[in-house]
Formats: C-alpha cells, sequence, structure tokens
C-alpha cells in the first residue's frame, strides 16, 4: 500500500461516511422515535400549506413538464413523479413559507440560529418512498441528518460566509446512501460528490430576500440525492474535500474539532432540540408573535391610540444583525414581511392573528399597517436573553396615548421543544390541523396524523405516503 492511497483511505469522509451508516443507540428510544414522527408530520403540513405559493408553484410546473419515472408522491398534488423531482419539490413545498422547524446552536458561547434541518426531511421520505423502506428506518434515517446537520454547522465559523444550507448537500446524500443500504466505500463517494456542489453564500439569506432563499435548501437536496444514487452505481468523488487546502476548508473549518463529525453521540440529539414554528414567520420571532397576541386583547381596538412599540428582544450577535436588516424594518414583499421583527407585531396587533393571510394582498403596503409598522422600535436586552438561555425570548412595551404602558412577554413560544422531553404532541397536531384544513377534510386529516404518528410500526411508509397525496382536495 503506497502512501497516497493509505491517506485516501483514512480521508476524514470515509470516517464521516463510516459514521453516518451506524445505528447509535440514541435513535431507537421512544422519545427519539416519538420527536422524529412530530418533526415528520409538521414538515407533512407545512409542505401542504405551501402548495399554492409562488416558488413551489413554478417547481410543480417544471416538474410536470419535464416529467420522469412516477416512483414517488409530490405531497399535496394529484400526480407522482422521480425521486429527483420530488426531492426538489417536496422541499421546496417544505420551505418556501418559512413555516418549518428550526434549530438553535452555540456559536462562540452565543445563541445563534442552527438551520432548518426539515428543509431536507422531505427527501428522506421521497427516497423511503421509492425503496419501499420501513418507517422505521426512514425515521432513523432522518435522525441521523440532523445530528450531522448540527455536527457540520458547528465546524462552520459564525462570521462565515457561506450559508447553512451548505451542509445540506452532504446531509441529504447520507440520509439517502443510509436508505439505499450503501456500504462505507459507496458512502464516502455518495458525500464526496455532494460536499463537491453543496456550498451556498449567506447572501441568500440577507438583504432584499429573492425566491432563492426558499429554494437553495432544496436544490441541496435533489443534488444530494442525485450524488447518492451516483454513488450506488459505482460513481466516485473528491475524498479529500475536507481535508485538502482546495477543498471545502474554508466552509468547514477543521480547527474547529473535525473528529467530532465522527464522534459517538453523548448529548441529546439535535432532533430533541427542533423547534416547531406555530406562527407563519421566522423562527427568531416566535415569542415575539405570541406577545404580540396578548397585547392585542389588551389594545382592545385601540390601533389608532398607539404611539410607540418597543420590541425588546435577546442580546444575541444572530438578533442584533437581524433588528439592523434595513429591508425587514419596512419590508416591500413576503420573503421580507416574515422575516420583519417591525411588519409582525403590527399586523398581529390588528388583527390578532399571524397566518398565511397576514401576508395576503401586500398588508405591508396598507396605510394602517405600514403607520403602525413605523412606530416599533427595536432593542435588545441581555437579562431576557438570561433568563431563556436556550431561547429566542421577547417582550413587547406599547406606548398609549394618555400614558399607558401595555406590557407582555413570551420566553418559550408553543412549539419550543425541550431536550429532556421533546414537543408537546398538541401544538403540532393543532398546527397542522390548521395548515391542511383547506386540503382535507377532517377524518382523512385524522387519518394522515396517526398514520404518521405511527410510522416506526410500518413496514413500508409506501401506503403513507399516497394518502399524502390522494387525501389532497382539487
Amino acid at each position: 500500500m503506497n502512501e497516497h492511497t493509505q491517506h485516501l483511505e483514512t480521508a476524514s469522509i470515509s470516517k464521516l461516511a463510516a459514521w453516518t451508516l451506524v445505528t447509535e443507540e440514541a435513535y431507537v428510544t421512544d422519545l427519539a422515535l416519538r420527536q422524529a414522527e412530530l418533526i415528520t408530520l409538521d414538515t407533512i403540513g407545512c409542505a401542504f400549506s405551501s402548495r399554492d405559493a409562488g416558488s413551489p408553484r413554478r417547481v410543480a410546473e417544471m416538474v410536470q413538464e419535464m416529467g420522469g419515472n412516477p416512483t414517488c408522491t409530490a405531497i399535496g398534488f394529484p400526480f407522482r413523479t422521480s425521486v429527483l423531482n420530488a426531492t426538489l419539490l417536496n422541499c421546496s413545498l417544505t420551505r418556501s413559507q418559512d413555516f418549518n422547524d428550526v434549530q438553535f446552536i452555540m456559536k462562540e458561547g452565543k445563541l445563534h440560529v442552527g438551520g432548518h434541518c426539515s428543509d431536507s426531511l422531505a427527501a428522506a421520505l421521497a427516497v423511503g418512498e421509492m425503496l419501499g423502506s420501513s418507517g422505521r428506518d426512514v425515521l432513523t434515517a432522518i435522525m441521523m441528518g440532523y445530528d450531522l446537520f448540527r455536527r457540520l454547522r458547528n465546524l462552520m465559523p459564525y462570521s462565515s460566509v457561506w450559508d447553512g444550507t451548505s451542509a445540506s448537500g452532504l446531509v441529504t446524500a447520507a440520509m439517502a446512501g443510509r436508505l439505499l443500504k450503501l456500504d462505507v466505500e459507496q458512502q464516502t463517494n455518495a458525500l464526496a460528490l455532494a460536499a463537491a456542489r453543496c456550498v451556498t453564500p449567506s447572501i441568500v439569506r440577507y438583504g432584499e430576500l429573492s425566491g432563492a432563499k426558499n429554494m437553495v435548501g432544496a436544490m441541496t437536496a435533489q443534488q444530494g440525492v442525485q450524488a447518492a444514487i451516483l454513488a450506488s452505481k459505482g460513481m466516485t468523488g473528491p475524498k479529500q474535500i475536507l481535508d485538502h487546502k482546495w477543498g471545502l476548508v474554508s466552509v468547514f473549518d477543521p480547527t474547529l474539532g473535525l473528529p467530532d463529525l465522527w464522534a459517538p453521540i453523548e448529548e441529546p440529539l439535535y432532533i430533541m432540540t427542533s423547534h416547531v414554528k406555530t406562527f407563519a414567520c421566522i423562527g427568531t420571532a416566535q415569542a415575539e408573535v405570541v406577545a404580540a397576541l396578548d397585547a392585542h386583547a389588551l389594545v382592545n381596538g385601540r390601533i389608532d391610540q398607539i404611539e410607540a412599540i418597543d420590541v425588546i428582544m435577546a442580546d444575541l450577535p444572530i438578533i442584533r444583525k437581524q433588528q439592523a436588516e434595513a429591508p425587514r424594518l419596512t419590508p416591500s414583499t413576503r420573503e421580507t414581511a416574515d422575516h420583519s421583527f417591525t411588519f409582525i407585531p403590527a399586523v398581529v396587533l390588528i388583527d390578532g392573528a399571524l397566518t398565511a393571510k397576514q401576508f395576503d394582498n401586500e398588508r405591508w403596503n396598507e396605510p394602517v399597517t405600514k403607520a403602525l409598522t413605523a412606530k416599533v422600535r427595536l432593542s435588545v436586552s441581555s437579562e431576557l436573553a438570561a433568563r431563556a438561555p436556550d431561547a429566542m425570548p421577547c417582550q413587547i412595551k406599547i406606548h398609549m396615548a394618555g400614558g399607558e404602558t401595555i406590557e407582555t412577554e413570551c420566553l418559550f413560544p408553543p412549539g419550543h421543544s425541550a431536550a429532556d422531553r421533546g414537543l408537546k404532541k398538541e401544538p403540532v397536531i393543532e398546527k397542522f390541523v390548521t395548515i391542511t384544513d383547506s386540503f382535507m377534510d377532517r377524518q382523512n386529516q385524522s387519518r394522515l396524523i396517526d398514520a404518521l404518528l405511527s410510522l416506526r410500526d410500518q413496514k413500508s411508509i409506501i401506503p403513507t405516503m399516497g394518502m399524502v397525496a390522494s387525501h389532497a382536495r382539487a
């Protein structure tokens, strides 16, 4: 064995590939399986809610025009398509309304947004459906994918110019390869091929947000599935991609702990701290919505008497960064509106709700809403951050004409997940019922909820995935 061959055999991507194929004890606990089922239920619901949104509608048109081997369900649509097309469409559906789960992660000692792991979850469902995989195998692949996402994100500095979705291509390839039952050599090539195509610049997430924000996760997921399938047929990838100076060392910094990528799991699974958004907006504003809803009842129709609205959030780098984004202060698109810490409390105070309807007809341009948005003042508090160190809390103080001050606060929104307990089932089910109400009747909702919350017991996910389409109203 020459030195070059030996070096290839010990490449980091190979060690990582071996880890992605192991079944950790943490994957098979009842609590973890229940959490994965709840997250899957939420993801399917989010996909339904986006069926008529701009980005996935365009993807659906393209997919139907392209055709393909009809092995997989298009969520919420009456047609079937290929595994690659289903991955692209279903992942874009999941992400489009910015309604899917959110993870927070520690970066340089501060809580930060880790990403949205369910951006790629539908890829595991598509591959599992194509293969007729068991529900437990699919759930295990999803749990592994979530933890891999965390490990890769830990190698991305807070100041990185690369977006968190840069991890998604490797994650999706790993999930697909595990379901395809690739051996370590094949899985190594799957990850290497995906890594060669996954890097995404952070500009997709900032400034005047474009449709790319909702699509990059789906596009990298499609690339990941394609890489795994190609690897199953013998295609090879650049195995030094995580180690060599011409690889991805500027994306996944090896000095931050490369061996942690393949270390055994010694902490709660990342999926256990995946929070469900119960409101259709950015994850860092979920507590803000609750505080605004509470304030709505106290304002009691006196919108015209509001002089100023102080929105106080946790003093964290990510919050300061998002508060400073000028396009979000005066939103001009749906993408900036559902990321706007100023528009969101204003529309909630007026309507007493935050659903997709609050973004209809460019509400941000409506004179009353626009005037109230202009009265919102943003600030941060270290004391507030200390009281909810693993969340994104919010206080609202509304200053009324005549001197009255209305104060509300939310530390943990309904979809907050505790590492030792996971999600509460009730808010997840309530959200699913609400956002799928226009697509299926209550009987079919109940059947689909029961099926998705018993995935672990299903020998094949094909019947359940079939329900996702056949229950959709035309």
